[in-house]
């Protein structure tokens, strides 16, 4: 970076210190975007208002607009109507296929993820969960509520219901730290197949709260049933991943599809999986 004929220190740049040798609202771009990346405007932090930037950079509204807009563009910002604009959260990406836990999934990907324990107990589920779990309508079933975050914030909200005699073998207080897929296999139940549908829903005042969203923000919803090795179901799965920046990619070949998920824009739909044992990443 340049300022007149002197080098500018890129860990103590200011508005109006940034590099003369390119179109201004590139150079307000460049700057803004470090500021994101080393956590100065951390995920879901509000930008300064653009009358502000105006003043810091000395540049007209014109260009701070530009630069704002070439940040959408790329990813790093995002306008919240009648709000302002906001830090994106960073792109996650995992694949469907395979039975191989989100937090494992996460973990290769270098991203730190944190499981909250929001409810636990039997309930009365239901109706379309006891009949997916094969539990007579009106007996008890273990519901467990869980929060998955990044550092960047909430990434899904997920309720599990498991049949009691398969819940009361595991350790609730386990999942803080360990995947339930994991937790089955410990007890000897092993997750050997799934059945999964995804579609598109606006986020409830409730859920948005624990998701830190708008209401009314788009998400996805998976429903995804697993079962154990003599096929009776072990989990039926209701996971809303923040769907604001969610898409679904395929990579399709002679020999079958490979789907994978990656925040990178919205969706409005999906096509229904393969009939393979495949879904999304709960455990």
């Amino acid at each position: 970076m340049r300022v007149g004929s002197s080098t500018v220190d890129h860990g103590r740049r200011t508005g109006r210190e940034y590099d003369t040798r390119v179109p201004k609202y590139l150079a307000i771009y460049r700057v803004l975007a470090e500021r994101i990346a080393d956590g100065r405007y951390p995920a879901d932090a509000p930008l300064p208002a653009q009358r502000e930037l105006v003043e810091e950079f000395d540049v007209s509204l014109m260009t701070v607009r530009q630069a704002i807009q070439a940040l959408e563009a790329d990813g790093l910002l995002e306008t919240r109507h009648g709000v302002g604009t906001f830090v994106r959260r960073p792109a996650f990406a995992y694949g469907l296929t395979g039975l191989r836990s989100l937090s494992q999934d996460l973990v290769e990907q270098g991203i730190e993820l944190r499981t909250e324990v929001l409810a636990s107990g039997l309930v009365v589920p239901p109706a379309d969960v006891s009949a997916r779990l094969g539990v007579p309508a009106g007996r008890e079933v273990l519901s467990v509520e869980r929060l998955r975050s990044t550092d960047a914030g909430p990434l899904l909200l997920q309720t599990s219901y498991l049949p009691a005699a398969v819940g009361t073998r595991i350790g609730v207080e386990s999942l803080h730290h360990q995947s339930l897929y994991l937790l089955l296999a410990e007890t000897g139940t092993p997750v050997r197949e799934a059945s999964e549908t995804i579609q598109a829903v606006a986020l409830t005042a409730e859920q948005a709260r624990a998701l830190r969203c708008e209401p009314g923000s788009p998400a996805l919803l998976s429903c995804r049933l697993s079962r154990g090795e003599d096929g009776a179901p072990l989990v039926d799965d209701r996971a809303l991943l923040v769907g604001d920046a969610t898409v679904i990619t395929a990579d399709r070949a002679a020999t079958g599809t490979n789907l994978a998920y990656s925040a990178d824009a919205a969706v409005r739909s999906v096509p229904p999986p393969p009939a393979t044992p495949a879904g999304p990443r709960h455990g």
